[in-house]
């Protein structure tokens, strides 16, 4: 079939290589082509028309069409379905067909033979995978190291790594000095730098436990939440409501959701458990339903909320909370089977049906004005966004049916199929079991909280107040009938409330009393409170129209109509209260009384202690947050083609430890020649304080990350540092940057939580940046240049290194005005050049001058000033107060040092 097309294809190939010319290296060229491209149609997970393609025995042997390689024969069936025209048959049969170049190879491989290597092994069986093993807590190796020397094993991290270390021939580097440990440890927990008061008693703590005083004070201060909560908000996809907001008319994620924001702090500062807080996530409305403080969690399915197409919002929350907590690509099997994973397009579907009933809440928060009921989909109509209020999801569409649907268009609706049940993947395992869950009055019915019923009467109880002091103030008769008609309506109001919640009471909360006859009479007084009303309005365009006779006859005619109006109305509330009625107005909307439990179902499944991949994932983001750099690469994608860990034992000890921490067997069977590894405390099960504490307290975590010549055995034998033989240096977050510069200057507002801030208030505000308006359609720009997180996609952030980085630490507003700020600061206590010198570098980079740097920064000091004084007048010409540069050459130039500290490499840096 158009085998002239090989022939062209071998005609037009680049003359960098003529494959025929060159022995084909099968391993190298040829299985790295095959695995891409065929595997996951013809390997071990799937095989159409039973044909494996994993091995060169296999193609040989071939399937229903026969052999699919025939050696040195060019003609072979594999060539003629990668060439054909046809893109109905051609292979494989989505995505891009084969370059020339990779056909080009498997000619000339075919051509020469088709030879394979030896001992050749077909795929294992996908459901093998590491990722997908349940996880066994492994023994801590054996190491021989001299304890006194810089490589001791401090905890079993440390075993861990040095039996890699001793595997390779690696010299782990010595311990940090004191000034840089103590930088790394606090920008890593809370994000924030050390003050000099803190490096001054630190260096001077001599005692055993010195660092780990540290470490626990640090662990317990609210800004490890904030800094550990920026972190997981980038797992977690964290946005504030986006989509065209000059107009707006479009919705993404949605407005109030700061509050999931504040909850994630809140929780990380409590330590509750990393399972606790997933659940929540998922399915607070059914596990916590009368919890206010909690229901906020459910923001990580509100964020993934688009309101113009339901469909999108499902994708989102497949995709999102299968990478997020489980680290699967589900999302590739929207269109088809996972060309990688034993995960079918149906699992996929099952996994969608679990969210299928979900839709957006608003609920009323104490103290704010009530937010009203969500708007439903409305075209044409713009999006107002909310400013009070509590948003959540819940089980609204409870016979919702999930339809399966082919191409990854859902009007491809498969209709002879029926809809597809809620599920997980069966290869992960573990139960998966929906009950419905009969919800608590409070929760279908939120008018029934106490907080809003004590705010609903105190308003009628102010009203009548303010009406009845109206009335007695009033003079003459014209003015009592107005200020009566007031009074007598407002303490009709007040009337009708109390027979309502005594109507509630009867009807919802189970008090003693018939709840006919007591809905029956909140019926009659909310009628009685209509008529007052009514008669109000009479009376107000009464005093309106002898008013307006006084003047123009088209403001009489007008006055005249309401006049007529409000007069019937009147009428139609006098015969409305002579009617038999049991209905009256509820004080919230009222909800589905039952939810179907099927994301409770699933938040149960996904923090199963059995579950593979929960605590795997979640070590793996932890370890990248402390060490630059994850155990697995790939920090969404466990599954097989996603890369394989660095050190798997450590990252199953650490899953395991997360879950169940402190298991005797965590020391049994390895120990350490020297004796086992140092006691670590253990803590309460899925606490993620006691996997920081223990992480930092490690000897690894505690190297030096100096790096050593270009002909260090260490550099050569692992050049990228994969093993850790060294602590890695990164370059701190875009938060850190901006939220240090605050820091050092003393002008850090460290006020927590509370509604986002405008991103164009980030120069002048003093407050953290976690705090700042963060989505989809727009960033703070000064963080943007550092690289801040894609609030759409930022499983594992980039790093950039541009020019524009340092021009924003150089001349933007904020690092002009901070440097002034500290330079003055820090001259009040630092006289002398030399003294100014030190304290600056210790504020800023925390840690003294080396002798070479302190000459440096005295002369530069010395050198400014001169130049300043050379040209006074400019100066001061310059100066602009408050906040300008200082018209004192002495004064200007110290400001110019701490800029200059402000673009240190080091000020930006984990060491």
């Amino acid at each position: 079939m158009h085998r002239w097309l090989v022939c062209v294809i071998a005609v037009v190939l680049p003359a960098g290589r003529l494959p025929a010319a060159d022995p084909v290296d099968y391993a190298r060229e040829i299985k790295p082509i095959l695995k891409e491209r065929c595997y996951a149609c013809h390997g071990a997970l799937k095989q159409k028309a039973k044909l494996r393609l994993d091995t060169v025995r296999r193609m040989t042997a071939g399937g229903t069409s026969g052999p699919a390689v025939a050696p040195g024969d060019a003609g072979s069936l594999l060539l003629e379905r990668v060439t054909d025209a046809d893109e109905s048959s051609r292979m494989p049969p989505e995505g891009k067909p084969l370059t020339s170049q990779q056909i080009a190879l498997l000619k000339a491989w075919i051509e020469q033979g088709a030879k394979g290597t030896a001992d050749e092994k077909p795929e294992t069986d996908p459901r093998d995978h590491w990722a997908f093993r349940p996880v066994h807590r492994p023994a801590v190796p054996s190491v021989n190291r001299d304890p006194k020397g810089s490589a001791a094993v401090g905890n079993p991290i440390d075993a861990f790594l040095a039996a890699e270390w001793e595997k390779r021939g690696l010299t782990p580097a010595p311990e940090a000095d004191k000034a840089t440990l103590l930088r790394r440890v606090y920008l890593d927990l809370i994000g924030l730098p050390p003050t000099r008061d803190e490096l001054h008693a630190f260096l001077k703590d001599e005692s055993p436990g010195a660092y780990e005083k540290v470490v626990e004070r640090l662990l317990a201060s609210p800004e490890y939440g904030e800094r550990w909560g920026r972190r997981w908000m980038d797992v977690w996809r964290y946005s504030d409501w986006y989509g065209r907001r000059s107009v707006p008319d479009v919705l993404n994620s949605y407005g109030q959701v700061w509050r999931w924001r504040d909850w994630i702090v809140r929780s990380l500062n409590d330590d509750r458990g990393y399972d606790e807080m997933v659940r929540l996530m998922l399915a607070a409305d059914e596990l916590a339903p009368t919890n206010d403080a909690d229901l906020v969690a459910t923001g990580f399915v509100v964020r993934n909320f688009f309101r113009w197409n339901y469909n999108n919002w499902m994708r989102d929350d497949v995709e999102h909370t299968a990478k997020a907590f489980l680290g699967l690509t589900l999302n590739c099997c929207h269109c088809h089977d996972h060309k990688y994973d034993p995960i079918t397009q149906e699992e996929y579907f099952r996994f969608r049906a679990i969210f299928e009933p979900v839709e957006i809440r608003h609920d009323r928060w104490p103290g704010e004005a009530d937010p009203g009921k969500y708007p439903k989909y409305s075209y044409g109509a713009a999006y107002k966004p909310i400013t009070s209020g509590m948003v959540r999801v819940m089980d609204e569409r409870l016979d919702a049916k999930t339809l399966f649907y082919t191409g990854g268009d859902e009007r491809n609706v498969a209709k002879d199929r029926p809809p597809v049940p809620p599920g997980v993947p069966a290869a992960l395992g573990g139960e998966f079991h929906v009950e419905p869950v009969t919800l608590p009055p409070e929760s279908w019915y939120p008018g029934l909280k106490s907080f809003i019923r004590k705010e609903e009467t105190a308003r009628r109880e102010e009203a009548v107040k303010a009406a009845r002091a109206e009335f007695d103030a009033a003079k003459d008769a014209d003015a009592v009938r107005l200020a009566g008609a007031k009074l007598a309506a407002a303490t009709a109001d007040l009337i009708a409330l109390k027979a309502r919640l005594a109507a509630d009471d009867v009807v919802y909360l189970g008090a003693k009393g018939d709840p006919k006859p007591a809905s029956e009479a909140a019926s009659k007084a909310e009628r009685q409170h209509a008529l007052l009303v009514s008669e109000l309005a009479v009376v107000q365009a009464e005093a309106g129209l002898a008013a307006a006779r006084k003047g123009k006859d088209a403001a009489k005619t007008a006055a005249e109509k309401q006049a007529a109006d409000a007069k019937a109305k009147v009428a139609a509330a006098r015969k409305a209260l002579e009617a038999a009625s049991a209905t009256y107005t509820p004080l919230s909307p009222i909800y589905p009384k039952t939810s179907t439990g099927r994301r409770a179902a699933l938040a149960r499944w996904i923090t199963s202690p059995d579950n593979p991949l929960t605590a795997r994932v979640a070590v793996n983001h932890v370890w990248a947050g402390h060490f630059g750099r994850p155990l697995v690469e790939t920090t969404n994608n466990f599954g097989r083609s996603g890369k394989p860990p660095s050190h798997p034992e450590l990252l199953d000890w650490l899953a395991a430890e997360l879950v169940r921490p402190g298991e005797p067997a965590a020391l049994a069977a390895g120990g350490v020649a020297n004796g086992p590894p140092a006691a670590h405390a253990a803590g309460s099960p899925w606490s993620l304080k006691h996997l920081h504490r223990l992480i930092v307290t490690s000897r690894a975590y505690r190297m030096s990350s100096r790096p050593p010549g270009p002909d260090s055995p260490n550099a050569k034998a692992d050049p990228d540092n994969v093993y850790l033989w060294r602590f890695p240096t990164n370059r701190v977050e875009a938060e850190v940057v901006r939220d240090s510069l605050l820091s050092v200057a003393g002008e850090l507002d460290r006020t927590a939580g509370g509604p986002e801030i405008p991103q164009d208030q980030g120069l002048t505000s003093c407050r953290r940046s976690l705090y700042f308006a963060h989505h989809g359609e727009a960033r703070m720009e000064f963080l943007d240049l550092f690289d801040a997180a894609n609030p759409c996609d930022a499983y594992r952030r980039t790093t950039s290194v541009l020019p524009q980085q340092a021009l924003a630490l150089a001349n933007s507003e904020l690092a002009l005005r901070l440097s002034r700020v500290l330079a003055g600061k820090l001259t009040t206590a630092a006289k002398a050049d030399a003294e100014f010198v030190t304290a600056a570098f210790e504020q800023v980079l925390g840690r003294a001058p080396r002798d070479a740097e302190a000459t440096a920064a005295v002369t530069f000091l010395t050198r400014q000033r001169e130049l300043f004084e050379a040209s006074e007048a400019e100066l001061k010409a310059a100066a602009k107060p408050p906040g300008g540069p200082s018209a004192d050459p002495a004064t200007r130039a110290r400001e110019n040092l701490v800029l200059a500290l402000f673009n240190h490499t080091d000020f930006v840096t984990v060491r």
